[in-house]
Formats: C-alpha cells, sequence, structure tokens
C-alpha cells in the first residue's frame, strides 16, 4: 500500500465530523423541541389566565343565539375571519364563534400558532391562527438563490438520510385531539405531539382549562408545527456539509500534493541507493544528500554519508592486494638472494635438504605474491590499453591449441565456429580470461575427462563456455563465486574467477556459472 493510499485512507477519518455535527444538531433539535414544549404550554396558560374570570364569554347559551339570522351573520363572518377557514368550515354546528373571544385571541394569538377556546359543551367558541403559516414555506433554505439553493437541491438526499423523522403517530391535522380538550375540561394540562401527512413536520399542542371561579367553563389549546425547527435543522445540516465537504476537499488535495512530493523524495533515494552498489556488490554510484532539514533529508544526509565511507573502506580492500604484493615483494628478494648466496657455500647435505625446501618455500610465496597483484594490474592495463576490433573465435582457437600443447596429458574439446566472432575489446585480457576458466576446469576435472570449449555467435552476443566434468558447485557459493577471494580450493586466493568477471565486464559481457545435468559437472559461460 502506498503512502497515498495510506494518507488517504488516514484523511477519511475526515469524514466523521459531519457524523459528529449531525449528532449535535440533533441534541439542538431535542433542547428546541424541548423549548418549543414549554413556550407552548406557557402560551396556553397565558391564554387561559386571560380568558379566566370572564362569565360572560362563557354563558350557557351563546349571545344572539336566539337569534337565527344574527347567529349565520356571525358565523359566516367569522369564518371569513378565522385565520383558519378550513378548520372552521370543518366544526359544522360546533363552532359558536364569540367575537369577543376571537378578538382577544387575534391579540393574544401568534402567527405560527392556531389557537382553540372550546366550551364544555365542547363547542369552539374562538379560532384563531393557521397552521397553514409554516415556517418552512419561509425558510432560509426556500428563500435562498443562486449557488446555495443549488447546493442545498444537491445535498437534499444526504441531508434526508441524516435528519430523521419525528416518531409520532399522524392525526388530523384540522381538528385538535379531543382526548385533550376532554383532559383539559377536568382540569388537566397537558401537551401533545401528532405527525401530518409531511412525515418530517410534527403538531404540537398545550391544552389549558379555562376557569370561573373553582368552575371550568372551557379550554384552550394552542397548536404550532415543528417546521421551524426542522428548516432550522435542515439549513444547519446543508451549511454543515458544504463547509465539511469544502474542508475535506481542501485537506485532500493538500494530503496529495504533500503525499506525492514525500513518496517523489523517498523513491528517487531509493532509486539512487539502488542505483550506488553494482549486482557484484560494489560501489558505483553515489547518493545525493539532501539539504530539507526533516526526516528524510537526515536519511538522505546519513546514506550518502555512510555510502562514502563504505566506498573508501572498498577502495582500501581492492588496493590492499597490490599493497601487499609491493611489499612482500622486497623481503621475499631478500630471503631468495640469501639462499642463493648460501647454495653457493660448502654446506653438510642435510642442511641442503633444509636449504631445498626453503627455495621451494619462496618460490611458492613468490607466486602467491604475483597472483595478489594480478587482478590490480589486470584492471590497470584494462584502463590504459585501447580496445580494438579483433576475431574473437581466432584468440580461442590459438589459446585452445597451446592448451593442447602444455597439457598433452588432458583431451580438449573445441571446434571453431565457421565465421570470425569480431568484437571490440582487448585479445590478450580475453586470452587471460579463458587462462582462468581453464586452470578453474583442469583443477576440478577427473584426468581421464575432457575439458569442452564452447563458442557459439548470438544475435548481439558471442557467448563462450568451458564446462568441466566434477563436483557440482555448492548453492552457498553458486551466487558469488565470481567475487575476490572466493574459491572452493584450499590455499588458492580465489581470483582467477574474478579476473574473469573483471575482463567480461571491461566487455560489456556477463558471466555465468551453472551446474551441468544431474550434477556431473559445472558450466562457466561468458556472454560478450
Amino acid at each position: 500500500m502506498t503512502i497515498r493510499l495510506r494518507l488517504l485512507l488516514v484523511s477519511a477519518v475526515l469524514l466523521v465530523l459531519p457524523w459528529l455535527a449531525a449528532q449535535f444538531i440533533a441534541r439542538m433539535e431535542t433542547f428546541l423541541r424541548n423549548a418549543q414544549e414549554q413556550s407552548i404550554r406557557a402560551t396556553a396558560r397565558a391564554v387561559a389566565s386571560a380568558l379566566s374570570d370572564r362569565q360572560a364569554l362563557f354563558s350557557a347559551d351563546v349571545p344572539g343565539a336566539a337569534d337565527p339570522e344574527d347567529e349565520e351573520r356571525r358565523r359566516i363572518v367569522a369564518l371569513f375571519a378565522a385565520a383558519d377557514p378550513t378548520a372552521a368550515a370543518s366544526l359544522g354546528a360546533a363552532y359558536k364563534p364569540s367575537e369577543e373571544i376571537e378578538r382577544f385571541l387575534d391579540i393574544m394569538g401568534r402567527r405560527s400558532s392556531r389557537v382553540w377556546v372550546v366550551d364544555t359543551r365542547s363547542r369552539v367558541r374562538g379560532l384563531s391562527g393557521s397552521l397553514r403559516e409554516d415556517a418552512r414555506v419561509g425558510g432560509t433554505a426556500y428563500n435562498s438563490t443562486g449557488p446555495k439553493r443549488l447546493m442545498s437541491e444537491l445535498l437534499k438526499p444526504v441531508v434526508a438520510l441524516v435528519v430523521s423523522a419525528p416518531n409520532v403517530p399522524a392525526g388530523d391535522e384540522t381538528k385538535p385531539v379531543r382526548a385533550q380538550i376532554d383532559r383539559a375540561l377536568i382540569g388537566v394540562s397537558s401537551t401533545h405531539w401528532r405527525g401530518t401527512r409531511d412525515r418530517e413536520v410534527a403538531i404540537l399542542s398545550a391544552a389549558q382549562p379555562i376557569f370561573v371561579g373553582d368552575d371550568i367553563v372551557g379550554a384552550a389549546i394552542i397548536e404550532e408545527t415543528t417546521g421551524s425547527i426542522q428548516i432550522l435543522k435542515e439549513s444547519a445540516l446543508e451549511d454543515l456539509l458544504v463547509v465539511t465537504l469544502a474542508v475535506v476537499g481542501a485537506a485532500l488535495t493538500i494530503l496529495i500534493v504533500f503525499a506525492t512530493r514525500l513518496t517523489a523524495r523517498v523513491r528517487k533515494l531509493h532509486a539512487e541507493a539502488e542505483g550506488a552498489i553494482d549486482p557484484q556488490g560494489r560501489i558505483r554510484g553515489r547518493i545525493t544528500a539532501s539539504p530539507a532539514r526533516d526526516e528524510i533529508g537526515d536519511l538522505s544526509r546519513t546514506m550518502a554519508s555512510v555510502l562514502g565511507r563504505l566506498r573508501e573502506y572498498n577502495a582500501y580492500l581492492e588496493a590492499m592486494a597490490g599493497r601487499l604484493s609491493h611489499e612482500l615483494r622486497t623481503p621475499v628478494a631478500v630471503v631468495r638472494s640469501s639462499l642463493d648466496n648460501l647454495k653457493a657455500q660448502s654446506l653438510p647435505q642435510d642442511a641442503r635438504v633444509y636449504l631445498d625446501r626453503a627455495g621451494e618455500g619462496v618460490e611458492r610465496l613468490s607466486r602467491l605474491i604475483a597472483r595478489l597483484s594480478e587482478g590490480t594490474r589486470l584492471e590497470r592495463m584494462l584502463e590504459s590499453t585501447e580496445r580494438e576490433r579483433f576475431d574473437l573465435a581466432h584468440v580461442i582457437t590459438g589459446c585452445v591449441e597451446g592448451y593442447r600443447a602444455t597439457y598433452p596429458a588432458r583431451r580438449f574439446d573445441y571446434t571453431p565456429p565457421a565465421a570470425p566472432i569480431l568484437i571490440d575489446g582487448v585479445p590478450d585480457a580475453f586470452a587471460q580470461l579463458l587462462d582462468k576458466l581453464v586452470e578453474n576446469a583442469l583443477d576440478f576435472a577427473p584426468p581421464e575427462t575432457a575439458i569442452r570449449v564452447r563458442l557459439a555467435p548470438g544475435p548481439g552476443r558471442a557467448t563462450l563456455a568451458v564446462e568441466n566434468d566434477g563436483p557440482p558447485l555448492p548453492e552457498s557459493v553458486s551466487a558469488n563465486v565470481f567475487d575476490s577471494m572466493v574459491s572452493l580450493r584450499e590455499g588458492h586466493l580465489g581470483l582467477g574467477l574474478y579476473i574473469v568477471r573483471l575482463v567480461a565486464e571491461f566487455h560489456g559481457g556477463r558471466v555465468h556459472a551453472t551446474n551441468l545435468p544431474d550434477g556431473r559437472g559445472v558450466r562457466f559461460s561468458v556472454e560478450v
């Protein structure tokens, strides 16, 4: 998983902000509903108190009831005066309006409230206000225009998922609840919630008894909808979602840009580290120290410093062979000359035996010193020698003929290619490469077996291979058998195959070491 993807997943935590805000708004809605319930209860109590102890308004007979024409006139006037004519019309004969009560309700009532006054005979003596004066019609979201209105329309489905509808049963919107009126007429004040056809809006009603002395003469019922609260909640959620989406979008953009820059720096450091060391473990490149004062900058500076120290140590190790051979050559020469002087002296026969052994040891030490510096001398030679165009097949053929003459007891299988193989390089270096491969094969091949030399042209590359029977390569050394100082023979410096690799790489080639099928031998090949 990339750093950018991880940052995007982490930034997804920001999406919890709308949920937290929705929870806050839900609690705010609960608070507002409680406040609305207290407010409407206080209003009902105030209306009932204002109508209390006014016997004339709640006399047993409605004033003017004896005159049907006057009663019809007052009904018509009241119907047109009532703010909610649908509710008034649905009452039928139960609507016995009192002009004084409705005038009083017009003064006491609120625009978004519907106020009922009912006497003990369940006649509606006053009706004021209408629930159709819904705050949703004049709400903020509905009055918004332009981009905000468009954003509101786009976010409406999301808001519908977050906003919870009032969980109350639906009731008749045109009339107050009968049971609540009955409770008020026996002196019980109450509030009641009921739903509407609009599932998002509920009606809250509060009933309060009206007293004349100790007698209950009627009840005042105040009704309001939760439309204002609902529109406030929706508007707050829409604004919140717009702000949250803007913040989340900006945060994601910043995080993506930051992650892209971060990953680019890490990838650059990774590429420099990968390219600094070649497949053979030698340090070939450098790591650029970053000037940035952060963790990645510190890491790049540390890696550059470590790589520099490793390069110096690697150079020291590579030069050690040459230095040792140079330092050892003089004392060996002194020992050899001393032994030569002793040989010229008259010595006992027993002493000459020891002298001969010392001479053999000096000669063996001289060969080791020569091999020790062979790799260094070869590298210097390759650096100073100019490349030339030569026939590789001619060089290999000449070398094999020389091996047959040098090792007459061994058999060399080799068939020259039919056509010349021309490459650019150093012929002597290639001859030295083949010498090392053949020496290695002779050391491991049983005497009665042949050394097989193959040279074959290929598409863009030629392949030189030397095969010998014998023990297969252990898996533990097959990967680094061409490294310096790696050998399977005791007392051997392990520089032969290292020189093979140096020559092959100088010619842009590659080296391989594989076991023959059935483990009957080893095949070393060079592609150039």
